[in-house]
């Protein structure tokens, strides 16, 4: 069952996976961390590097829970193996046509959208409020990986401790790992910063012969949509999980979010997991391996914590009193 939202060259499209053929119990909706683009609000990295860290993570999430009886509908890439591009995932991520499929999807499918969780993980934790504040109404919500207190935060959180770390390493240790993306971008963060600002949606960075073009969504700037008013919009239970490791989005984001949503919330729970990244990994012990770790790319060899995925099936069935359900046999 599917809902398109196409190109010339690749489609994104809403699909909706079955558990076998076990009658589903419930459906997560998965909002990934690039709805606002891959570069740089994913980064940092190559854009196709970031572009895998978050589709393995959705891949495992997925299996997780298909293999506890739970529905999945996710956004996938049509060819799969294609890499859309910004424009493409921006206009995949359009509130008004993403309310629209969704609630036409759960309509053909007999999925009741009350009966439905909300997972965002990272940027996509910001599209779970944007939906909720335009009328989707699921029986809870999961953020994974923290949403950002302000904009600002996004890239002084990403990129600088990529510098700090650069003055402590020599740097036959640290130049490997700059990936002409992350290189450029942290070369010309005072631009994008001044650019974000005054509300330009796109930005063009040029080094060497080497282009980048940078998407700033001027929605994330604005003060209509800014976070306390997008936190307002969520009435129903929440699950805050949060790795303590993470590089992308500080841990004091969880508490920060907690204790704004408690404010309407009567049923909010927070997971702070010890040593994990942003997509809930195991990290190395050194700081400097770890953010060694995060340009190389190797955290995507680590498997998601199983404790994590756990704390996520939890939540599930007790909030829609489903009896939990065995692993099927492999």
């Amino acid at each position: 069952m599917n809902s398109r939202l196409t190109s010339n060259r690749c489609s994104l499209q809403w699909k909706l996976s079955h558990p076998g053929n076990d009658a589903s119990s419930a459906l997560v909706i998965i909002l990934p961390d690039w709805v606002y683009g891959l570069l740089p609000f994913c980064g940092p990295g190559l854009r196709k590097d970031t572009w895998m860290r978050e589709l393995s993570f959705q891949k495992e999430v997925c299996s997780f829970f298909h293999s506890r009886g739970i529905e999945t509908l996710s956004l996938e890439p049509v060819p799969p193996d294609a890499i859309p591009t910004d424009e493409e995932m921006i206009l995949a991520s359009y509130i008004p046509d993403v309310y629209i499929s969704i609630k036409q999807i759960c309509k053909e499918s007999g999925s009741l959208i009350r009966r439905s969780i909300l997972f965002g993980h990272g940027f996509g934790s910001r599209m779970l409020c944007e939906l909720a504040m335009y009328g989707l109404k699921p029986a809870g919500y999961i953020i994974a990986g923290g949403v950002y207190s302000d904009i600002d935060a996004i890239l002084t959180q990403k990129y600088l401790p990529i510098k700090n770390y650069g003055f402590r390493l020599t740097d036959e240790n640290i130049s490997p790992y700059l990936d002409p993306d992350t290189n450029i971008i942290m070369n010309n963060l005072g631009k994008i910063f001044r650019a974000s600002r005054k509300g330009k949606g796109k930005i063009r960075l040029k080094e060497s012969g080497y282009l980048v073009d940078l998407h700033l969504p001027r929605e994330l700037f604005s003060e209509e949509k800014s976070l306390p008013s997008l936190y307002s919009a969520l009435v129903d239970p929440c699950l805050i999980l949060h790795g303590s490791g993470d590089l992308d989005v500080p841990v004091s984001n969880a508490f920060f979010l907690e204790t704004k949503l408690r404010q309407k919330i009567t049923s909010v729970s927070r997971i702070v997991m010890l040593d994990k990244d942003h997509w809930f990994r195991e990290m190395p012990d050194e700081s400097e391996e770890r953010v060694r770790q995060r340009l190389t790319g190797g955290c995507i060899h680590n498997p998601v914590d199983h404790r994590f995925l756990k704390h996520c099936l939890v939540f599930i069935e007790d909030l829609l009193k489903i009896r939990p359900s065995k692993k099927k046999p492999a």
